[in-house]
């Protein structure tokens, strides 16, 4: 019996943690429901559907991402995943803030998708140090901070079906 006990307990600590999804401006969050923050874990957008080539998608979408101050990271054209980093300026509290993400563009043929992850939130003081922490659900922050992020995305959206 005692093994068994053991054998249960190590079952638990293995389970991952509990997320759940919560709609926001038509996007999904998907927030860390076992933290007492709440912290943001990733937003997905939809699916947009378009009368282009994967390969025609790709080649627009460096274009589109740098025309909103996104920079690429990486592109795996056989994979269609286009990565980068996401630096959101915003005000919130009587402050400058910056939110930052990490946004893959999954791109097929007639189709893409943007999600971001990694959603770290810091004050910008204007010196050029920022200290980032996770981006929680709390307080009215993370709501003006994703509604930044959402018009840059949208911005891309347009790029990408013109």
């Amino acid at each position: 019996m005692k093994g068994w006990i053991l054998l249960l307990g190590a079952a638990l600590v293995a389970l991952p943690a509990s997320a759940e999804d919560v709609s926001f401006n038509g996007r999904t969050l998907q927030v860390a429901a076992d933290q007492e923050a709440r912290p943001i874990l990733s937003m997905t957008g939809s699916q947009y559907v378009l009368p282009r080539t994967q390969e025609q998608l790709l080649a627009r979408a460096p274009a589109c991402l740098s025309a909103q101050g996104i920079a690429v990271a990486s592109t795996d054209p056989v994979q269609g995943v286009v990565q980068a980093e996401v630096l959101t300026r915003f005000r919130a509290s009587f402050a400058n803030r910056i939110l930052r993400s990490q946004l893959r563009l999954d791109v097929g043929e007639g189709f893409f998708q943007l999600s971001e992850s990694a959603l770290e939130i810091a004050e910008d003081g204007g010196d050029g140090a920022f200290a980032y922490a996770p981006l929680t659900q709390g307080g009215g922050i993370w709501e003006k901070g994703l509604s930044a992020l959402i018009q840059a995305e949208n911005k891309v959206v347009d790029c990408l079906y013109q």
